[in-house]
């Protein structure tokens, strides 16, 4: 089973926000870290980084 771990950072100073939650089998080929920044918010950067549990 595999889950993809988002840390969202808050450039307003707030806390860092992380959530889980399960990717594909598609996403899961690979372990990697794969940042995406979003310009749905001004002020937070969101990253993504994909890991397995066997």
């Amino acid at each position: 089973m595999c889950s993809r771990k988002l840390f969202i950072h808050h450039r307003c100073g707030h806390k860092i926000t992380e959530l889980t939650e399960p990717c594909g089998n598609v996403e899961c080929r690979a372990v990697r870290d794969k940042p995406i920044i979003s310009n749905k918010y001004t002020c937070i950067i969101m990253s993504c980084m994909y890991y397995g549990h066997f």
